[in-house]
């Protein structure tokens, strides 16, 4: 258009629209810099006039390229910024346009050009031309100014794609960043089987303590128990001892009396010899009295023959024959004494060698048993020091278990510790996730930056990677989440830009994007349904379905990253071409 006078008015600059029509962000681009088919023709029109200056436009960017990042003139030579600029000048406004531009920009961010000192350098082309028009043009005012208009919005037009392929590259890194740190986050999803399990882990020491002091208390018992055991097999061992010095004193004792026995048998043995001798005296004495009252008998009978001669020597027989008579019944009566003494002796003799036997028997088994009462001290020595060493080893044991008791009751503290712990890390976790939520929606929503294809996706990671862990907070009970909090698949980020027709036209026929609505939609079903089953009180199955989320979650995940791939890959040839 033309002005209608030198200096445009304010309405003038406000204007927006295109004539141009197309499918795509670049139509808004194009309207909101009011660029149109005639603007077009105009940069030709620039074209044709700085044909002869092109070299120093292109020396002027490559300079400035040079300056802001030395390394990156190696990859963008003079030839790519000639390409670059002629296409700015002479290539219709088109999605090849927009392909050719983004080539180039993303190639100076790929080179880490600083996007502030490239606008810097942009308005340093702009000024540049803009003074070699006036010195084309200068006696034709109009038309310079509706050139230099036409060359402010061609400039406008790259400036803006510059930033927003720098901020989308930037948005796509913080989004791919926020979705590892999601993903990593995401990955904590053990801190409830830690907590189930440190729960677990602490009712089992409880147990094991309880057990223990149980324990601690028997063993006690069993020391205290072994101590008197000890004590007693002692006291046993010292009674021992001391009956095995009575025993051998009185096997010394039995020894002397079996010796006394056999000496009062031999003294018997003895009596019996001079009872014998006295029988032989007792005999002769008996044979001499009957001789004396034979010889009695013989003097009285010649005593009456001889008459009254022989009355005296009668009366002489006659004393004699009783005394001879005397002296015969005197003997009956000592043979009858000195034979009830030899059966005395006799009987006596029998007792005393009968009791000797004894004795002889009683010391034979004495000196048998004498080794074994032996052997019974010192395996009751044996015991006393077994039952010694089990006192020292139960008390040491009693002591050990206490010991073992007290850990025990350490570890329960520490267990406990450690639960409070992972409760406190799970707490501060899940803060930390809804800090990088508010943080990546505070870029999204309150930038006004126009996502990419990539950004987007990884947006979309990070949304159904988000859901699973507000399902899981919901189950540690860190986050209430309500059934209609959960919106259907169609709703969320994924849903609009899977449903939009643009992406339909562009990735239709694509494996990645023709498979991922069912798992998308049982991560919302799944989400939906551990959202009723909590509100219900069902635990088991709201777990149960945070595994049915799970097992879609990543299969979503898988394909997005497919697709991101896919993008990257598409970028990646563009940028190769430029």
């Amino acid at each position: 258009m033309l002005f209608k006078r030198l200096r445009p008015s304010l309405n003038e600059l406000l204007e927006k629209g295109t004539d141009y029509s197309f499918h795509g962000r670049f139509v808004d681009t194009l309207s909101y810099n009011h660029f149109t088919t005639e603007d077009f023709a105009k940069l030709k029109q620039i074209d044709e006039l700085i044909a002869p200056h092109k070299q120093e436009m292109v020396r002027l960017f490559y300079e400035a390229l040079q300056h802001v990042q030395p390394e990156a003139t190696k990859t963008i030579t003079e030839a790519r910024i000639e390409a670059y600029l002629n296409a700015f000048f002479t290539m219709e406004r088109n999605r090849a346009y927009v392909d050719e531009s983004l080539r180039f920009f993303h190639l100076l961010r790929k080179e880490k050009v600083n996007v502030g000192k490239l606008i810097v350098a942009f308005n340093q082309f702009n000024f540049f031309v803009l003074t070699t028009l006036l010195a084309k043009v200068a006696l034709a005012p109009k038309r310079c100014l509706t050139l230099m208009e036409t060359l402010q919005r061609a400039i406008n037009i790259e400036q803006q794609l510059l930033v927003e392929v720098y901020t989308e590259t930037l948005m796509e890194q913080i989004a791919d960043g926020t979705a590892k740190l999601m993903e990593q986050n995401a990955e904590i999803m053990f801190i409830k089987d830690l907590l189930q399990a440190l729960d677990q882990q602490n009712s089992d020491v409880q147990m094991v303590t309880a057990a223990t002091e149980e324990m601690t208390t028997a063993v006690s018992e069993v020391a205290h128990a072994a101590t008197v055991i000890a004590e007693k097999t002692t006291t046993s061992v010292e009674r021992a001892e001391k009956g095995q010095q009575m025993m051998t004193e009185a096997f010394g004792e039995i020894i002397e009396t079996s010796e006394q026995f056999t000496n009062m048998v031999d003294r018997f043995e003895h009596l019996q010899q001079h009872l014998s001798a006295i029988e032989k005296v007792m005999q002769l004495v008996n044979g001499i009295a009957d001789q004396t009252n034979l010889l009695a008998l013989n003097a009285s009978i010649e005593a009456a023959r001889a008459g009254e001669y022989g009355k005296g020597f009668s009366v002489v027989a006659e004393e004699i024959r009783k005394l001879a008579d005397h002296t015969v019944q005197s003997l009956g009566e000592v043979q009858r004494n000195v034979g009830e003494l030899r059966t005395i002796s006799s009987e006596v003799s029998s007792a005393i060698y009968s009791t000797s036997s004894t004795i002889r028997q009683a010391v034979n088994q004495a000196q048998e048993a004498m080794p074994l009462l032996q052997e019974i001290v010192s395996a009751m020595g044996d015991i006393q020091d077994s039952t010694n060493t089990n006192a020292a080893v139960a008390e040491e044991q009693a002591a050990a278990v206490d010991e073992i008791a007290t850990r025990m009751s350490s570890i329960a503290s520490l267990t406990e510790f450690v639960r409070e712990l992972g409760e406190k890390t799970g707490k501060t976790v899940h803060a930390l996730s809804k800090a990088i939520d508010r943080f990546r929606l505070g870029l999204v929503n309150d930038n006004g930056i126009k996502l990419s294809s990539k950004a987007l996706l990884h947006l979309a990671k990070t949304d159904h990677l988000l859901w699973k862990w507000r399902i899981y907070n919901m189950i540690v009970g860190y986050e209430t989440v309500r059934p209609e909090d959960v919106a259907s698949h169609y709703q969320c980020r994924l849903g609009k830009w899977y449903f939009d027709e643009q992406t339909k036209k562009q990735l239709q026929g694509t494996p990645a994007y023709e498979k991922l609505n069912a798992p998308h939609e049982r991560v919302h079903i799944a989400a939906k349904k551990a959202a009723e089953a909590y509100a219900k009180g069902d635990l088991k199955g709201a777990e149960a379905q945070l595994k049915e989320l799970e097992q879609a979650s990543i299969e979503v995940i898988r394909l997005l990253d497919e697709l991101i791939e896919k993008v990257e890959k598409e970028r990646t040839f563009e940028t190769h071409l430029a």
